[in-house]
C-alpha cells in the first residue's frame, strides 16, 4: 500500500515527522522557560493569546491554500519558520540571552505552524484515493506518535544546557523542509479563482462551512472524543495526584504522577506497535462496526480511570482505550473527505481546528469542576460523551450513505 501512494503524500508525511519533531521538542519547555523569567502570571496570559492568535492565523492559512495552492503556502510559511528558529537561536545565546526576543520569535512560529497546517492536511486528501486513506491517516497517526516520542526525549534531555543547540538544529530541520518543499513537492491543486478580492468576499468560503450540517455534527463529535483523551492532563491529572499516593507495583510504591506518567508512556508504545498491524487485522470488518466499537471502547477505557485505584485495573483500562482509539481515529479523520468541497479543503480544514480547542475548554471546565464533581459522575460524563458521539457519527453516516459517494460522482 505504501508503495502506491502518491509521491507528494509520502514527502508530506516526512515533513511531518520533522515538522511535529521540531515543535514537541522545543514548544513545551519553552513554556516551562517563559515561566522562569516571567513569572507564571504573566505566561499564562501570553500563552493564551498564543493559541488565540493561532487559530486566527490558521484560518487565514487555510484561505490562502485554496486561493494560491498548497505548495505555496507550504513554502512561504516554512521559510519563514526558519528564519524564527535562527531568530530564537539568536536570542537564547549567550550572546542576547533575550527572554523577550525569544518569546517573539516562539510567538511567529507558532502562528506560521498554524498557518501551514490546512495546507498539510489537505494534501492528505487532494493526491489520496477512498480506499487509500485509511491506510493513509494510520500511517500519519503512527508517525505523529513516533516523532512525539522522539521529541521529547530530545527535548527532556538537551533543552536545559544545549537551548541554543537545540534551536540551531531545528532550524537546519526546517530548513532540509523547505528544500523539499520547493524541490518535490508538486502542486496539484487548481483553485478557483474569483473576481473580486474584497475582504467580505473573501470570507464567504468559510459561512459556507459554517453552514455545513453534517460538517458540524462531525465537529461536534470530535470535540467529544478528543475532550476524552485531554482529561489526561486535565481532570485526571489532578484526580491521580491527589488520590493516589502509594499504589503498590512488585516490590515499589508508585504515586499518582508517576502512574499518570506510565499510562501515557503505555498508551503512546501500543499506539507505535500495534498501529498499523490492527489495521491488517481489522481489513475486513466494517469501517462502521469498527468506528462504533472503537468510541465504545476509548470512552469505556476513560471511564475506568478515574473510579479505580488499582494498577493493573488503570493498566487495562488504558490498553481498552488505546484500541479503541487505534479503531476509531483513522475512520474518524478518513470521513472529513466525504463532507467537504474540493474549492474549500483547506478552509474546512482550518474549522475543523475548533476540534483541539473545544477539547481544550472542556478539559480547563474539568479542572474547574474537580471539587464539585465525584470521580463517579465523571465517569458517567466520560460514557455519555462517547455515546453522544456515537449519535453524531451514526447520524452522519446514515446520511451520507444514501448519498452517492463524492468520487463516482466526479467520475460520472
Amino acid at each position: 500500500m505504501f508503495q502506491s501512494l502518491h509521491p507528494n503524500l509520502k514527502i508530506r508525511l516526512g515533513l511531518n515527522f520533522f515538522q511535529k519533531l521540531t515543535q514537541t521538542a522545543i514548544f513545551p519547555f519553552l513554556t516551562i522557560y517563559f515561566v522562569r523569567q516571567f513569572g507564571a502570571t504573566e505566561t499564562g496570559p501570553l500563552i493564551v493569546l498564543t493559541m488565540i492568535a493561532s487559530f486566527i492565523t490558521s484560518l487565514y492559512g487555510g484561505l490562502l491554500s485554496d486561493r494560491y495552492g498548497r505548495k505555496r503556502v507550504l513554502f512561504i510559511g516554512e521559510m519563514l519558520r526558519f528564519v524564527c528558529f535562527i531568530g530564537m537561536a539568536i536570542a537564547g545565546s549567550h550572546v542576547m540571552n533575550s527572554a523577550v526576543l525569544l518569546f517573539i520569535f516562539f510567538f511567529l512560529s507558532h502562528l506560521l505552524s498554524s498557518a501551514i497546517t490546512p495546507a498539510n492536511e489537505a494534501i492528505l486528501i487532494d493526491d489520496s484515493r477512498p480506499e487509500q486513506r485509511k491506510y493513509l491517516y494510520t500511517l500519519s497517526y503512527w508517525i505523529m506518535n513516533g516523532s512525539i516520542v522522539i521529541g521529547s526525549l530530545i527535548g527532556g534531555f538537551f533543552f536545559e544546557q544545549y537551548l541554543f543547540s537545540l534551536l540551531v538544529s531545528a532550524a537546519f530541520l526546517s530548513f532540509g523542509c523547505v528544500f523539499f518543499i520547493y524541490l518535490k513537492l508538486e502542486d496539484h491543486y487548481h483553485s478557483v479563482r474569483t473576481k473580486s478580492r474584497k475582504t467580505t468576499r473573501m470570507w464567504t468560503g468559510y459561512k459556507t462551512v459554517i453552514k455545513n450540517r453534517l460538517f458540524l455534527k462531525y465537529l461536534i463529535a470530535g470535540i467529544l472524543t478528543l475532550s476524552l483523551e485531554l482529561q489526561l492532563t486535565h481532570y485526571l491529572a489532578i484526580h491521580f495526584a491527589e488520590t493516589l499516593h502509594a499504589v503498590p507495583f512488585f516490590h515499589f510504591s508508585l504515586d499518582g504522577t508517576k502512574i499518570l506518567g506510565l499510562l501515557r508512556a503505555e498508551n503512546t508504545i501500543l499506539v507505535l506497535l500495534l498501529g498499523l498491524v490492527l489495521m491488517r487485522w481489522t481489513k475486513s470488518i466494517s469501517e462502521h462496526a469498527l468506528l462504533y466499537t472503537g468510541v465504545t471502547l476509548f470512552s469505556l477505557g476513560f471511564a475506568i480511570l478515574p473510579v479505580s485505584n488499582d494498577f493493573s485495573m488503570l493498566v487495562l483500562a488504558t490498553a481498552c482505550f488505546t484500541f479503541g482509539e487505534l479503531l476509531y481515529v483513522p475512520i474518524h479523520q478518513a470521513m472529513l473527505a466525504r463532507l467537504i468541497e474540493d474549492h474549500l479543503r483547506s478552509q474546512y480544514l482550518a474549522v475543523n481546528g475548533l476540534r483541539y480547542r473545544g477539547a481544550l475548554l472542556i478539559g480547563a471546565i474539568s479542572v474547574s469542576a474537580y471539587n464539585v464533581v465525584s470521580p463517579g459522575w465523571m465517569a458517567i460524563t466520560y460514557i455519555c460523551f462517547g455515546i453522544l458521539a456515537i449519535f453524531f457519527y451514526r447520524s452522519i453516516l446514515k446520511e451520507l450513505d444514501k448519498c452517492q459517494p463524492l468520487e463516482l460522482k466526479k467520475a460520472s
